[in-house]
């Protein structure tokens, strides 16, 4: 009886301590957990797992036996809680959770390669040595209170079994507030969000061939079109040295920076790249069908019917949720990317920049005539790569100033390729962020919801910048400068291409953006999801912007509203009553909504 009692009271302690411990390390990282199971049954989880440890020791009769057995258990259960802790925090959700939604489509992009590119940056090694070093306390205290007959397997699997209802039980017993009007509206309309029970529909490669026909001419074709889409580039990054802007640093290597154009209100479609890339790529918007992203051209077979090369060079790996069978498709010349580089991942599922760089170089030195380029740079992807072949200068310390500076000379490298083939000038250089990030050192409650659920500003607006050909004409000019102060997204960009090519679509299709080389309308309402057809989610976000304005919903804050300024209390009911009503007009926002509520409220 005095062993059951020792156990049950060394584990109710381990409990307690890696509560603290756990709450003090998410505190320190600017992050928060709202719920009970994982507030308080996650301990007891993992305090119960090593009473069973403990239990299969004590079937050791040499204390050597016991230590090392100990330890082991001991170091496993560290780097479990350790791994589970990063993913809560990064992913917003635990690593099984997570997993179900990752699908690799390549066997060179292994678990293990994905985990060695994380558990590097991420693992929190000082949170592992105190969690071992407790687990070393709680034997020693074992020993202590009961000798070697501490805990036997009978008592350490009740234990097991109490702590595992007890998290279920915390999980059951969510706080549930009263329903509202509005949630009421979404959850009768909509009950099931597609994507939900593993029906999602996958990425393939599809016919495009009669998705587009030529207008009788072009408003211009320049020599060169350069797309650079920058991974998790947001509006807010400031340069690598925190001086300016990134936005700012990048147009002043361009040597010309009035030749410029910067959008101030530019929002992305998506707050996760295997929806906003897609996206960017076609045309279609993020709220839109499946269907309609595979009949909409890509914005290659749009330069390919004019003549133009066409390349598509990434950093990242392709054999993510099919995005590689959704390119084979494409009416391309060149494709590069991780798997068919050669070099090794050095950051999330990306190789160094600077590879994809040289690769844009050896293209321009091979084509003498018209060349249409998409670059996809991956450097400031959590974690950040740290390590280029560029030179980073010796003050730059934390992780995300590497991948900025590393950013920063990507650009410098492309202008120099296009300014020493003489293509600069006439070129249309457009760079874009896929998404924004999060600040990572603000002490704000919105700065702790995981990106992929996150519409805050950070997220929401991006970088884009665009510098038009030298010979644009006049009319060309003046829409764009025009539309600097309006509401622009990532997902304008096909159609823009489309417009300055001279190319319609066919078959009934239609662009959700618009061409930016034509007056947007002031009342334009621009739309972002993370969750879609193609794209589930254990969580979901979605956000609405009309000028400065923004209806947001995730798990954290349902139906927030901000006017983007100073208006009436009137004003600003009836701004978010529209948006709420454009928002049950739109199928994927209707789930997602739902989606929310019922399953995070």
């Amino acid at each position: 009886m005095t062993s059951l009692f020792s156990t049950i009271a060394v584990v109710l302690a381990l409990t307690c301590v890696l509560y603290r411990l756990r709450r003090r390390y998410l505190r320190a990282h600017h992050s928060r957990v709202r719920l009970r199971a994982e507030k308080v049954g996650w301990p007891l989880v993992v305090a119960s797992l090593f009473a069973m440890v403990l239990g299969l020791a004590a079937q050791f009769p040499s204390l050597l036996a016991q230590g090392l057995l100990v330890a082991l258990g001991a170091v496993l259960l560290a780097v479990a809680a350790a791994i589970d802790l990063c993913s809560r925090q990064y992913l917003g959700a635990p690593p099984l959770t997570i997993w179900r939604h990752v699908r690799l489509s390549t066997a060179r992009v292994s678990t293990s390669v994905l985990a060695s590119t994380y558990l590097g940056a991420f693992l929190p090694k000082r949170f592992m040595l105190a969690m071992a070093s407790l687990f070393g306390a709680g034997w020693v205290l074992a020993l202590a209170l009961a000798g070697s007959d501490f805990a036997s397997l009978g008592t350490a699997s009740v234990l097991l079994v109490a702590g595992f209802v007890g998290w279920a039980g915390l999980e059951r017993m969510r706080f549930r507030p009263a329903l509202s009007q509005e949630a009421w509206a979404f959850l009768l309309r909509e009950p099931k969000r597609v994507g939900d029970e593993g029906i999602a529909r996958e990425l393939h490669a599809a016919d495009r061939s009669n998705a587009c026909r030529l207008g009788p001419s072009a408003e211009l074709l320049p020599k060169t079109i350069l797309l650079v889409i920058n991974e998790s580039a947001g509006h807010w990054l400031p340069s690598s040295d925190g001086q300016t802007s990134l936005a700012d640093r990048i147009l002043a290597l361009s040597g010309a920076p009035g030749e410029w154009f910067v959008p101030s209100n530019a929002v992305t479609n998506s707050c996760c790249t295997e929806i906003s890339f897609p996206s960017i790529l076609t045309g279609a918007g993020a709220h839109e069908g499946i269907d309609t992203l595979h009949r909409l051209p890509f914005v290659f077979d749009l330069a390919r019917s004019r003549g133009y090369r066409t390349a598509l060079l990434m950093s990242s790996s392709l054999g993510w949720l099919n995005l590689d069978r959704f390119v084979s498709a494409a009416r391309l010349d060149e494709l590069y990317c991780a798997e068919t580089s050669g070099e090794p991942l050095v950051n999330d599922l990306g190789i160094d920049d600077a590879f994809t760089v040289r690769r844009f170089e050896r293209l321009i030195g091979e084509s003498e005539g018209p060349v249409f380029a998409v670059v996809f740079l991956n450097a400031l992807h959590v974690p950040f790569q740290a390590e280029s072949l560029y030179p980073l200068a010796a003050g730059l310390k934390d992780r995300r100033s590497r991948a900025l500076s590393i950013i920063e000379q990507a650009h410098r490298h492309l202008f120099d390729v296009l300014q020493r083939a003489g293509r600069y000038e006439d070129a249309l250089i457009v760079s874009v962020g896929d998404h924004g990030e999060l600040p990572g050192d603000r002490d704000d409650p919105r700065a702790t919801i995981p990106r992929q659920e996150n519409f805050s500003d950070w997220v929401l607006r991006t970088l884009f910048l665009i510098k038009p050909p030298r010979d644009l004409p006049p009319a060309l000019v003046t829409a764009l400068r025009g539309n600097v102060d309006r509401l622009v997204a990532n997902v304008d960009l096909a159609p823009t291409l489309a417009h300055l090519l001279g190319t319609t679509l066919s078959d009934g299709l239609a662009y959700s953006g618009k061409s930016l080389f034509e007056p947007i309308p002031a009342g334009r309402i621009a739309i972002a999801t993370s969750a879609n057809e193609w794209r589930p989610w254990h969580g979901a976000a979605v956000a609405l912007a009309r000028g400065r304005e923004r209806l947001t919903c995730d798990r954290f804050d349902f139906l927030r509203y901000e006017s983007g300024g100073p208006v009436d209390r009137d004003t600003g009911s009836r701004g978010r009553r529209e948006l709420l009503d454009a928002a049950m007009e739109i199928p994927t926002l209707r789930q997602n909504i739902a989606h929310i509520y019922r399953e995070h409220h």
